[in-house]
């Protein structure tokens, strides 16, 4: 059986029932505070999450579900299993910096909010979720769809949109101590409370949490520590609802960006000696690639190599039920951050410094050994505003955002064994007399500002007619981003950008008894990010995609499938060209058509009241009409371009799906889980020497429920094998003969985590 025939047999949906899916609102009596706080807590969220019943696919996770995968990793590896999806991690345990991919899409071109607030860095669109260690504990319920989905705040979706909300307080009082402990010293502690009703008229009701994770990671110096709070206060009207939240997290993450060579992670010794005749690697640098383990190899051997950073949330959302059947919600936020990431240079010469040259009598110093920091301070302020009217079988929202940021990039100088300012005390001595002078940590080497504003304006209408369900969703966003300074590697920018952008959706579905059909089409577009513009030499264009998406559902008690087909037609899409800038990330370049097409299946079966068994497959294709690879040959110095056509997309797998079976009874239950992921190019060439081979893991969970206590247990990746899913690569000439350096991020073997938890 070939592998495209064992992915077509993997249908299903991995992380919960199809249940799961619909919001029961009407489960609660009429007219009990639990159903006016449900329907508070929908209603607040509107903006950036649609109802239950549009016709595209999504999927509505509670607590209780994302309980079930969270085993203390980050929240790629909480979401692991959904279909189209994809984790990664640095650190190679799902510690510190982790990525996740939806369609073949990273998390740069993925939507996410919390509380109608956008996670996206307006400036590189990343999601860094090592700066909210631990939102997945936070999340009192989290919505995914797959595709462009429904209008969002911030940045578009072109793989997928995730809506979270966090700091809703519970109407009765509890508190609740959980902790993990497992491999890699990996170790996670965390205290929760919520005050209930309080107040003489049981108005208000307050939450709160703190957390501390940290781990020494698989990778060889690739430690995380990180620590989390979220505080919430909500005053409750039987109309109304002001809640106030705040949220916050640190990290210090030791760098492993730079990855494996592929030889040093497949074993191949005459590879690694190859690679370091070709790349010049001497003395200690040399040492550590030939004597660390081929999977824990970090190129990074200052122990100091780290990225510090500290963001903090503030927001304000008020729900206002004005009748029935008008609604009015706002959302006030701001999001502000300050850090660094360090680097040890052997060797940076004074002029990449911005620094005069040392003179030594009749010679001249160029440069020094050093350490550097890299800084971003950085802030946002915006708001939210909409008016929502419903009625039984129609559903109306319009509002608009508007939101601010601003950020700095600069560089600093701790140490420098030769400093030409006169050394870290500041001062100097001219002809025996001493002079005050600027020191090297007080030296910026290079200096940046940003400033993006960012406003949208949308309308969504849902209706249902008889067994028909109709949505159109129309939004306007308006930016402009303009930045300007001198870059790292003292080459000054200067772009100031703007872009109108109309992106249209609409819908249809069918409802007949336990089947619904349904199709619609989106479109959506996306501004270019800071480094297309000061890595790229032509300024980069605008993307626009075109989403088509047709499924068909089948629900039963206890049986529940669905098949989606999706057409995403893209023009201009910024794809990763294979290699990456100075910060680890990928560099990217337009192309002017390509598409990504596949087929979703997902299934859930409940054959008894103990078992549930469930999978799910995705087939794609993700293609580029025509991609031109440059490269440079270095015996001549020219420039040679090479032209494909019909190239699969970078790091976009063409087959992936998940299959897991779970058994459940008196408190205890069990759970194992497969996930399988085909063949990723790490470049758009479809050259299968630069790829990554196609993995299997399976993963184990083991809960057990008494009263107020739980005990939990995890395997990950039973099979034990360290695999790569993620790389990238760069390739150069030497007298027409090609050379490719592929790197590689490989994942742990077996890990082991215990998990405990009281509720009192």
């Amino acid at each position: 059986m070939n592998q495209r025939s064992i992915f077509v047999l993997m249908l299903g949906f991995s992380l919960t029932p199809a249940t799961s899916q619909m919001i029961r609102v009407a489960e609660s009596p009429a007219g009990s505070d639990t159903v006016k706080t449900q329907v508070l807590n929908e209603v607040s969220l509107v903006a950036s999450r649609p109802s239950a019943r549009i016709p595209m696919p999504q999927i509505r996770l509670k607590p209780g579900d994302l309980a079930k995968q969270n085993a203390g990793r980050d929240v790629p590896f909480l979401l692991q299993g959904l279909p189209s999806f994809t984790a990664a991690s640095d650190a190679g345990n799902g510690f510190g910096y982790t990525y996740v991919r939806f369609r073949g899409m990273d998390q740069t071109r993925i939507n996410v909010t919390v509380n109608n607030v956008a996670l996206n860095d307006p400036e590189s669109h990343g999601v860094f979720w090592v700066n909210t260690p631990d939102l997945g504990l936070n999340a009192n319920s989290l919505v995914v769809q797959r595709g462009v989905g429904t209008s969002t705040l911030g940045s578009g979706a072109f793989g997928a949109s995730l809506s979270f909300e966090v700091g809703v307080p519970n109407d009765t009082a509890s508190q609740a101590v959980s902790a993990t402990y497992g491999s890699f010293n990996s170790a996670r502690i965390s205290y929760a409370v919520h005050s209930g009703l309080v107040g003489a008229k049981k108005r208000w009701s307050t939450t709160a949490r703190a957390t501390a994770m940290r781990s020494d990671g698989f990778v060889d110096r690739s430690g995380s520590q990180l620590q989390s709070y979220l505080f919430g206060a909500q005053y409750r009207l039987p109309a109304f609802t002001w809640r106030l939240v705040h949220f916050a997290g640190s990290e210090r993450t030791q760098q492993a960006w730079y990855g494996i060579p592929e030889a040093k992670f497949r074993g191949d010794a005459q590879g690694v000696m190859d690679y370091i005749g070709r790349n010049g690697v001497a003395g200690a640098d040399s040492a550590n690639l030939i004597q660390s383990g081929n999977a824990t190899y970090n190129f990074y051997r200052y122990a100091n190599e780290i990225d510090q950073y500290t963001q903090r949330h503030y927001q304000s959302l008020m729900t206002w039920i004005v009748s029935p059947r008008w609604h009015v919600t706002q959302t006030i936020a701001v999001v502000t951050g300050k850090g660094y990431f360090e680097q040890y240079r052997p060797f940076m010469s004074f002029a990449s410094l911005g620094l005069p040259n040392v003179p030594i009598g009749i010679m001249e110093l160029t440069g020094t050994e050093g350490v550097r920091r890299r800084w971003l301070d950085n802030g946002s302020f915006g708001g939210t505003t909409s008016v929502q009217y419903r009625r039984e079988h129609f559903q109306f929202v319009a509002g608009m955002q508007d939101q601010v940021y601003d950020g700095l990039h600069y560089g600093t100088l701790p140490w420098l064994r030769y400093n030409p300012l006169g050394g870290l005390d500041g001062s100097v001595t001219v002809e025996g007399v001493p002079v005050g002078t600027q020191s090297a940590q007080a030296h910026r080497f290079y200096e940046g500002s940003s400033l993006k504003l960012d406003e949208a304006y949308f309308a969504r209408a849902e209706w249902s007619l008889g067994r028909w369900t109709y949505l159109g969703d129309l939004q306007v966003r308006r930016i402009n981003y303009e930045g300007v300074g001198t870059d790292v590697d003292q080459n000054a920018y200067d772009f100031n950008a703007s872009y109108l952008f109309f992106n249209p959706k609409a819908g249809i579905s069918y409802q007949d008894r336990d089947w619904t059909v349904r199709a619609s089409v989106a479109q959506a577009h996306r501004e270019p990010i800071r480094s297309d513009f000061i890595d790229n030499a032509v300024a980069p264009r605008p993307e626009r995609v075109t989403d088509f998406e047709f499924g068909i559902e089948k629900r039963a008690e206890r049986f529940w499938a669905e098949a989606n087909v999706y057409l995403m037609e893209y023009q201009d899409q910024l794809v990763p060209t294979g290699a990456l800038n100075d910060v680890g990330a990928l560099i990217r370049t337009n192309v002017a058509q390509s598409h990504r097409r596949g087929l979703e299946l997902a299934a859930v079966w409940s054959p008894s009241v103990a078992w549930k068994i469930g999978a799910n497959s995705t087939l794609s294709r993700n293609r580029i009409a025509e991609f031109e690879e440059v490269l440079y040959d270095y015996a001549d110095v020219s420039e040679v371009r090479t032209k494909y056509t019909n190239t699969p997309i970078a790091l976009s797998p063409e087959a992936m799906g998940n299959a897991w079976a779970e058994w459940q009874r008196r408190g205890l239950s069990a759970r194992a889980t497969l996930h399988a992921v085909g063949r990723q190019y790490l470049d758009n060439t479809g050259t299968l020497e630069r790829s990554l081979d196609p993995y299997r893991t399976v993963d184990a969970t083991l809960r057990w429920n008494r009263g107020p206590v739980e005990w939990r247990l995890d395997a990950i990746n039973l099979l034990g094998r360290p695999y790569a899913p993620n790389g990238y690569t760069w390739g150069y000439l030497y007298d027409g003969v090609r050379t490719d350096e592929n790197f590689v991020y490989p994942m742990a073997g077996t890990q082991l985590l215990l998990g405990f938890k009281l509720v009192f």
